[in-house]
């Protein structure tokens, strides 16, 4: 008896999740992206207002590296360099510009900014490798001998969290850095901006026409990328 209940339970479970599947097929956004992307650049853009105007269920698939596939259910998807997928086509999507960030509460009362000793006198926190930190240090004469010390992430949100923390100096980029230079959690320090070895692409159904639900959070992708793009040509216009 208790079997036939619990089997009778699963049955009316699969079929009701069935209908559930049934009922959102059409308005369901499937988005596959790499998981530091989406905390640090996407999760700050959704808000109550654009999940209202996109009028859609927004399921965001995150992967710990890049996608260099697409999932078989994906509806969009955004890859770190270009990757071809059957069934898809790549948009050039953001091309970030990498520079070193940290805490203002890192800095005393009358710390000048341009003091080269802020990049000797601090902890440097890299993702993975020296690589970035290197080339930054390469580009301001100074020698990674000279650092504080060393803090090391394979994750670049984590990263940008330590820098937060007043964990030492971190490097970030225009976008997944955006929503903590807004709110002044995080300041730009002075160097060259140095581009990114790549950048990130929007794989979209290689179709005539989209859905609509499909469509409305591709172009909602594609003119917060613009906006981020913007931003950087007048944060470069301001500064001196």
């Amino acid at each position: 008896m208790f079997a036939k209940t619990v089997g009778e339970s699963l049955s009316s479970l699969e079929i009701g999740a069935g209908r559930l599947r049934r009922g959102f097929v059409r308005s369901t956004v499937v988005l596959d992206i790499e998981s530091d992307l989406a905390v640090s650049w996407l999760m700050p853009l959704l808000t109550e207002d654009v999940l209202d105007a996109l009028n859609v269920h927004l399921d965001v698939r995150v992967r710990p590296d890049p996608p260099r596939s697409v999932l078989g259910d994906a509806d969009l998807a955004v890859s770190w360099g270009a990757v071809q997928c059957t069934g898809f086509k790549t948009e050039r999507f953001l091309d970030p510009i990498v520079f070193p960030v940290a805490s203002p509460a890192l800095f005393g009362a009358g710390t000048k900014l341009e003091d080269l000793g802020i990049f000797t006198s601090n902890r440097l926190i890299h993702e993975r490798g020296l690589y970035w930190w290197r080339r930054s240090f390469e580009t301001l004469g100074l020698s990674l001998d000279d650092a504080a010390g060393h803090l090391f992430f394979n994750r670049s949100h984590l990263c940008l969290e330590a820098a937060v923390r007043g964990l030492g100096l971190a490097m970030g980029d225009d976008a997944t850095c955006a929503a903590h230079l807004a709110t002044g959690a995080l300041v730009r320090l002075p160097q060259p901006e140095m581009p990114s070895r790549d950048g990130y692409y929007l794989l979209v159904p290689d179709r005539t026409q989209l859905s609509r639900p499909v469509q409305r959070v591709r172009d909602w992708l594609i003119e917060v990328a613009h906006q981020t793009r913007y931003s950087r040509k007048s944060a470069a216009i301001k500064r001196p």
